[in-house]
């Protein structure tokens, strides 16, 4: 298993990492995301077999981006 921390600066607030945390859980291959309170970042483990960092960042940002939407 790996980790990866990605910041969500431009989130603006905890409701919608939130709401974010809750849609990249149910991806196949992530087993864990945590909240970094008070950083503006998210911590993700996930299974390096089944999807990579890359993937995770742009569906991160991509969810980041519709959140606003």
């Amino acid at each position: 298993m790996s980790m990866i921390q990605l910041s969500l600066n431009d989130v603006a607030c905890s409701g919608c990492i939130g709401k974010i945390k809750r849609k990249i859980k149910r991806y196949n291959g992530i087993e864990k995301v945590k909240i970094i309170s008070g950083s503006g970042k998210i911590e993700v483990n996930y299974n390096e077999a089944i999807i990579e960092s890359e993937e995770i960042h742009s569906t991160i940002h991509r969810l980041a981006n519709r959140t606003f939407d």
